[in-house]
């Protein structure tokens, strides 16, 4: 038998928890586009602690009942349904500021493979547009 105020308890909690969640990926989205990372690791910390909190509900709502019976329990199906799309909104979003990191990891190693290649060869040149090349010929001026 489902304690239906002590569930519906756990899942306004895990719903509001989410909606942090959502926001918060969303706010950490536009922290990437804008590069200020100086936020970023703040950001990350709160997105933990939201997910704890979200893995704690979990846990305590599997102790009263399992999400099977949640979905077929009329006064909670809908709530069961919202809060299971907000957490696929939210593992998408995750996915892609995950990989904004990562591409913009990859970005950072070559241009720090390019700066050492330079530093060693000391031929790191401009094009017109700004982009770099770096030139394996030495210019044959000895300081």
């Amino acid at each position: 038998m489902i304690d239906s105020n002590t569930v519906s308890q756990l899942l306004n909690n895990q719903e509001a928890e989410l909606t942090n969640l959502h926001a918060l990926l969303y706010n950490e989205l536009e922290i990437l586009k804008n590069r200020e990372l100086s936020i970023l690791e703040q950001a990350s910390k709160e997105k933990e602690a939201i997910l704890n909190k979200v893995n704690q509900l979990d846990q305590q709502i599997s102790h009263h009942t399992s999400l099977d019976a949640l979905q077929q329990d009329e006064n909670h199906s809908e709530q069961v349904a919202r809060i299971i799309n907000l957490l696929q909104d939210c593992k998408q979003q995750n996915e892609i500021n995950g990989q904004i990191i990562n591409n913009s990891q990859i970005a950072i190693n070559r241009f720090k493979n390019m700066l050492q290649k330079s530093i060693a060869n000391h031929s790191m040149t401009y094009d017109s547009k700004g982009k770099t090349s770096i030139s394996n010929n030495s210019i044959g001026i000895k300081a």
